[in-house]
């Protein structure tokens, strides 16, 4: 059937798309409606299409700055679905442009998509994210004695062109306390075999409005240098964030002579943006900044391929 094709698919999504933004613009008192949909969704979606009680395929949208990305199959992490009837889908593909000149006209699909739409509220994150190498949890009183060695070293805060003084346990510990949720999300990085703090990770400056926010880490532990745990780490985050957050980008920035993290930010999907020169004043000397910054939509292309 020519309907369950993914580029009919991604019609489909597309087309909702843009009527969604048309409807509401010109009737956002609806919004109200489907405020539960918008709190429990991450900008990714279920789609099951329906012939009555039969189910005619399922996909996940996943919906980026750069369009709508269709994957055959059901995203068990994803938490917002909608049935839709074929005849429904039919309908959408024939008159999308009639109805984004006349948006009153989509009136008419508000019960479907009220009795349509399921939400999963037990696929949220919990206590840590799995990796291959490694987990991102919540820290603990247990780590002030590591974080107080990584975060007073000199060589580590040259590699995070930090210019400042040595941190307290004080500070530490309220670091420490900042994690899934807020913002600064800190994390720390641990080894799966033999459960062992190796550094940290975060994500920061959420921008609601903009959809984005930047990324640090740190492998304090030398001994885990060079042998992928940190790549694990990033991606391990970078998939938390395009996945279950609704980010569409993460930026990031380091120095002209941290030439090893530059290699291993490539690696996870980091792609160079710019550079200013001589801009950060680190141990006495001028250093270029590198700035740099990963997509959700290239990301998940290169994923679930």
């Amino acid at each position: 059937m020519s309907a369950l094709a993914s580029s009919s698919i991604k019609t489909f999504a597309d087309s909702i798309s843009q009527l969604y933004k048309v409807f509401f613009k010109r009737y956002p008192i609806f919004k109200l409606l489907i405020a539960n949909i918008l709190f429990h969704g991450s900008g990714n979606f279920g789609l099951s299409l329906m012939e009555e009680d039969m189910v005619l395929g399922q996909y996940t949208i996943y919906t980026t700055n750069e369009g709508n990305i269709v994957k055959d199959g059901l995203d068990s992490k994803i938490s917002v679905g909608f049935k839709v009837q074929k005849s429904i889908f039919d309908d959408v593909l024939i008159n999308k442009d009639l109805y984004a000149s006349k948006p009153f006209k989509l009136f008419k699909f508000i019960p479907s998509l009220m009795s349509s739409v399921y939400i999963n509220k037990g696929s949220s994150v919990g206590d840590y994210l799995k990796g291959g190498k490694i987990i991102l949890r919540q820290g603990n009183e247990k780590d002030i004695f590591y974080l107080h060695n990584w975060y007073n070293d000199e060589e580590l805060n040259k590699l995070a062109g930090w210019t400042e003084g040595k941190l307290g346990t004080s500070q530490l510990r309220l670091n420490l306390s900042k994690g899934f949720g807020y913002d600064p999300m800190n994390l720390v990085i641990q080894t799966i075999d033999g459960n062992k703090p190796i550094g940290t990770i975060q994500l920061y400056d959420f921008s609601e409005i903009d959809q984005n926010c930047k990324l640090g880490i740190r492998i304090g532990d030398r001994d885990y240098w060079s042998k992928g745990y940190g790549e694990d780490a990033i991606k391990t985050l970078l998939h938390y964030a395009f996945y279950d957050l609704d980010i569409f980008r993460v930026s990031l920035k380091l120095y002209e002579y941290n030439e090893r993290a530059s290699k291993c930010y490539v690696k996870c999907g980091f792609k160079y943006e710019g550079r200013t020169r001589k801009s950060a004043f680190i141990d006495g000397n001028f250093y270029d900044e590198i700035i740099m910054g990963a997509l959700k939509s290239e990301f998940i292309s290169k994923n679930i391929r």
